[in-house]
């Protein structure tokens, strides 16, 4: 059976793709299986310094198959709720990893797709993309982390106001709000994703992974404690050797005096 999942890459860019067309990419739980094992294998490799996750198809991910979750429903079966905790499951995971993740989205994120790429730390969306809500026509509150996700980006009042209701964002309404980092032509889209990755990938290691925690835990520290962890970070990305070369290279640039 073909994976749902692959793992490529192009350099020290790990490029994740959801590639199950056929069904819209809906998630269930041989897609979050196969997610998470690729997802550990980035995490335990040390040749990744950023993550595209893409796919294949029209839509980026449908979310989770309706008619499973009618099914579960109707025979109360418990499999809706190992479903939820299989998605949850994957959204630590992404968070987790200690390097950033770039969604790269050309087509329909809905449902869970949504909370899918909002678990990303950027976005990418094609103009064609949509943003797809839907819980609340189905009857339901979020899943997979979006009520999270969209409070600390819009804050409490936006992110009812688009739960509840708006059906659906555009692309250019997206980035407007903040949500999507880069709109690019559905044929330039590819390239724009992998622009921002280098561009990550061009920040040293410790630099980029230190900045990504430091924003992580800032939501949840009081300022004395985020100044000690800055200090913390800034002092560990000063003893490597890559600090001191481009601090040489910068007084020696700017004709300043090393001593």
């Amino acid at each position: 059976m073909e994976k749902q999942i692959t793992l490529t890459s192009s350099e020290d860019i790990a490029l994740v793709t959801l590639q199950n067309e056929a069904r819209a990419n809906t998630i269930d739980k041989v897609f979050r299986d196969e997610l998470l094992e690729v997802l550990e294998e980035i995490d335990t490799a040390t040749r990744f310094q950023a993550v595209i996750l893409q796919a294949k198809g029209p839509i980026f991910s449908a979310g989770g198959d309706l008619n499973q979750i009618l099914d579960s429903v109707r025979n109360a079966d418990g499999f809706l709720d190992s479903l939820i905790r299989a998605l949850n499951a994957t959204i630590l995971a992404i968070r987790r990893l200690p390097i950033p993740v770039v969604a790269s989205i050309q087509g329909a994120a809905a449902g869970a797709g949504f909370s899918l790429a909002m678990a990303c730390d950027f976005i990418v969306a094609s103009r064609a993309a949509r943003f797809v809500v839907g819980y609340s026509k189905l009857g339901t509150s979020t899943d997979g982390g979006l009520s999270f996700h969209l409070s600390r980006r819009l804050g409490a009042a936006r992110a009812l106001d688009l739960l509840l209701t708006r059906d659906f964002l555009i692309a250019e309404d997206a980035a407007l709000l903040g949500l999507v980092q880069r709109v690019a032509e559905p044929d330039s889209l590819d390239e724009t994703a992998l622009t921002l990755a280098r561009k990550l990938t061009d920040i040293p290691p410790a630099a980029l992974k230190e900045t990504k925690a430091l924003v992580e835990m800032a939501a949840e520290n009081s300022l004395e404690r985020q100044l000690d962890e800055e200090r913390r970070a800034f002092l560990r990305c000063a003893s490597t050797g890559e600090f001191v070369r481009r601090v040489e290279g910068f007084v020696a640039r700017s004709g300043r005096s090393a001593d």
